[in-house]
Formats: C-alpha cells, structure tokens, sequence
C-alpha cells in the first residue's frame, strides 16, 4: 500500500501541476528521462514531456471556470514500476486516455512514459 500512495502522490502532482498549468509540478512528476508519444486530434506526436509542459502553462485551466475530474481508472504495480490509466477531459472538450508507466530507480517514483490518445 505504500508503494500505491507514493504512485497516486506523483499522478495527483501530475494532475495538480497540468489544472494550475505549474511548470515546476510537472516537471517533478516526469523522471529526466521521460519520453510522451501518442495521438492529439489525429496527429502523431513523439517527444518528451517538455512541448506539453511548456503549452500546458500558457493557459492554466485553474484561471477559467472549467471542471477538471481527471480520473484513475487502473493502477498496476510489479516491484519497482507501474501502469496508471488516467482519463482527462480538458475545456476544448477533448477527451484524453493516458497510460502512464512510471519507476522507481531508487531516488523515488517518477512518469518515465506517458502514452496518450485524444477523442
């Protein structure tokens, strides 16, 4: 259970860090090494997390009046790495399904990959 707390603390800095569009929150749920690919609207998208972040702060949703319920739909532990599924919908109205894969490498859990589809 411990292992599940400290994996649900960096998810809800991940989606703290991306409602308050607050660089310094999402770049301490990434691990230095994270990579982010997946599908926005269609169009494939590989890089690290840095693009998103950097687009991310430019409008924080906690500045509108919109309702940001990301949700965990799965968590997935084996030792030091995990799986969470989470489900957003942001004010544009698309709706995203991540699936977060995130590791322990001795100095804390950190989202060393985020892969993600748009609808």
């Amino acid at each position: 259970m411990e292992q599940e707390a400290a994996i649900r603390k960096i998810v809800e800095l991940y989606t703290q860090g991306t409602y308050e569009g607050d660089a310094v929150k999402l770049n301490e749920s990434f691990h230095e090494k994270a990579v982010m690919n997946g599908y926005l609207g269609g169009q494939l998208l590989m890089a690290t997390p840095e693009p998103f972040i950097t687009e991310i702060c430019k409008a924080p949703m906690n500045q509108t009046d919109f309702d940001y319920s990301p949700v965990v739909t799965e968590l997935s532990i084996e030792d030091k790495v995990a799986t969470v599924t989470l489900v957003e919908t942001y004010p544009d109205g698309m709706n995203f399904t991540n699936y977060l894969q995130l590791i322990d490498d001795g100095s804390g859990w950190k989202i060393i990959s985020k892969l993600f589809a748009s609808r």
